[in-house]
């Protein structure tokens, strides 16, 4: 996936944080909205860490529809 083909999400060793990789900047602020301000992903988050998952390897990745891609 090219960077401008859609929303990508790893953890980022070096900011201990989420990177969020966005082709248009209101996706950029929703997915931030998704990861930081919702109850039920956090709490998913919890969850899955308490159950010995390794939270640095969490990858979230979505591509734009094919007519969305470089402004069509």
């Amino acid at each position: 996936m090219r960077n401008e083909d859609g929303i990508r999400v790893r953890w980022s060793k070096l900011e201990n944080d989420w990177y969020i990789h966005y082709p248009r900047k209101s996706d950029g602020w929703l997915t931030y909205d998704l990861l930081k301000g919702h109850d039920t992903f956090q709490k998913w988050i919890k969850q899955i860490e308490e159950r010995g998952y390794e939270l640095t390897t969490l990858r979230i990745s979505v591509r734009l529809k094919e007519e969305n891609v470089n402004g069509s």
